[in-house]
């Protein structure tokens, strides 16, 4: 006997076929009227819950979901024009107030990143937070050293051409042509007065990472962290995606342990946050490289 994934109150149902016509992978079928689950198809199920959210009449429910996994939804009060203006003020920022950022705000960035999309549910990303003075500084410390040890072997022509095997032409590009300038800079600045030019000195610190194995695990982590950035944009937080602190983490035995990363899981991004120290009056156009409607080439 086919298990039934999909739970159907028969007298609330309408029929109307709503959760059939939405099902990305043809798993559920009429069946005298009511909606059940298509025995041959239901290994295929992936728990998206999508008939579960179309559903008017709330007839359907998934075997694999608790009811309280949904939630009823309210009509978007933002209109485009509103919603692009927000999308203006956003800026990043590397200039901070000496003001911790409260965890009810923490809070609330991961509720919203969390509303991110994936490529299939479950969310494999998972978030790091690091939000402690001393730890934000142990941190600090082993990019600096890190980075001491990429730019010394920058310096010599057998260390740059170990590097370029390692790496591959792409990566080797970015390391040269922008990494060890950039690393080269924060350094220096860095042994001089304690300047950080990695994380600016901003008092809360997220980490996007992600199980290897997890379906386009690396445009989720990606988008999770969108999400959170545009989220401490409401709440009037300021915050830069960091692109120099992942590679440190991600090769880092000690910095994994210390953090709780699995063998599995890829370091994809970080993003910094706190308090703006100054707000920004104007914002600055931006276009995309190109865009094409149905171009055909001839």
């Amino acid at each position: 006997m086919i298990e039934q994934l999909h739970l159907v109150d028969s007298e609330t149902c309408s029929g109307d076929g709503l959760c059939v016509e939405v099902c990305p992978h043809g798993a559920l079928e009429l069946v005298d009227g009511i909606a059940a689950t298509v025995g041959d198809r239901a290994e295929f199920c992936i728990g998206c819950g999508q008939c579960v959210a179309v559903c008017p009449t709330e007839a359907l429910r998934l075997q694999a979901m608790p009811n309280e996994d949904f939630e009823r939804l309210q009509r978007p009060s933002v209109d485009f024009d509103q919603f692009h203006e927000f999308l203006r003020t956003r800026r990043s920022v590397r200039l901070f107030k000496d003001r911790e950022v409260a965890r009810e705000d923490i809070d609330k960035i991961l509720l919203a990143a969390a509303t991110a999309p994936m490529g299939f549910p479950p969310h494999t990303t998972e978030v790091v937070v690091i939000d402690e003075p001393d730890e934000l500084k142990f941190l600090l410390e082993s990019l600096v050293n890190h980075y001491d040890g990429l730019i010394k072997a920058f310096s010599n022509p057998i260390g740059r051409a170990f590097l370029r095997l390692a790496a591959g032409a792409e990566t080797y590009g970015e390391l040269r042509d922008h990494v060890v300038e950039a690393a080269t800079f924060a350094n220096e600045d860095y042994r001089r007065d304690g300047t950080d030019r990695y994380m600016y000195g901003a008092p809360a610190l997220m980490i996007f990472h992600a199980s290897r194995w997890g379906a386009s695990y690396v445009e989720n982590g990606h988008l999770v962290c969108h999400h959170a950035m545009l989220a401490a944009l409401s709440l009037g937080l300021g915050s830069t995606i960091i692109g120099m602190i992942p590679p440190v983490v991600e090769r880092s035995k000690e910095l994994r342990a210390r953090y709780g990363i699995a063998k599995d899981n890829r370091v994809l991004t970080s993003l910094i946050l706190g308090h703006p120290k100054y707000r920004y009056r104007q914002g600055i156009r931006r276009d995309l490289a190109g865009v094409q409607f149905n171009r055909v080439a001839h």
